[in-house]
């Protein structure tokens, strides 16, 4: 059974949910994790997944990092399928919505929910309509959930990062194919690894000190893209 210091991580089969799952692990966090072969558009079986990991406990935590993979194909708009356009834009949308509805019964009063996405819907990238859709559409998502979830203390806020650091985390690309995204500039601050900084918000987002912050959008690209 899960204990109320837990973190729900959602996304954790691949890409930066898997890198950040396997920090949070190795430094003796306890950690609670989906099965990869789960349907997050399956309000059912999510549920029952989350019913029977947690019991009768709650997390403090959930960080959102799911986004199928279908959705970081480019293509352009106009050759796109309906199905395909389901596939990369709503599958998301759907899964982020189920994720946060079936997380809200297991997660503490007081607790963090925190979502990782890639900052593509910033600038907008031709080739990822559907992405950048399903991104935005997310983040506007978050900032709802974040209003109503309020009443009982619960904070709910939007981490994104470079499109390669969402996909790759970690890992080495191997055979991944990355979309290469086109920046107005280039970093302002030295390289460093996407996922310590990713951990680092995740910990003050976590943290008493913040519990003042929610419906915020955080950028932790050193400064590629800076937001408003």
């Amino acid at each position: 059974m899960a204990s109320s210091a837990s973190t729900l991580v959602i996304g954790s089969s691949s890409g930066i949910g898997f890198s950040i799952a396997q920090r949070l692990r190795t430094r003796g966090d306890s950690i609670i994790e989906l099965p990869s072969t789960l349907d997050l558009t399956n309000a059912e079986a999510v549920g029952e997944s989350l019913r029977s990991l947690v019991g009768s406990g709650s997390v403090d935590r959930v960080v959102l990092a799911a986004i199928d993979p279908s959705a970081f194909r480019s293509a352009p708009i106009v050759s796109l399928t309906e199905s395909e356009w389901d596939q990369a834009a709503e599958y998301p949308m759907r899964s982020a919505f189920v994720a946060l509805q079936q997380a809200h019964g297991v997660l503490a009063d007081g607790g963090r929910v925190i979502l990782i996405l890639p900052t593509v819907a910033a600038t907008g990238v031709a080739g990822l309509v559907p992405l950048c859709t399903a991104v935005e559409t997310i983040r506007v998502m978050a900032k709802a959930v974040a209003r109503r979830w309020g009443a009982r203390s619960i904070t709910v806020n939007t981490i994104e990062v470079e499109l390669a650091a969402f996909m790759l985390g970690d890992s080495d690309a191997g055979d991944t194919e990355v979309t290469m995204v086109p920046v107005l500039g280039q970093p302002a601050l030295p390289p460093a690894s996407a996922v310590d900084d990713v951990i680092g918000l995740i910990d003050m987002l976590a943290s008493p000190a913040a519990g003042a912050i929610t419906g915020a959008l955080l950028v932790a690209d050193r400064g590629t893209v800076m937001q408003p």
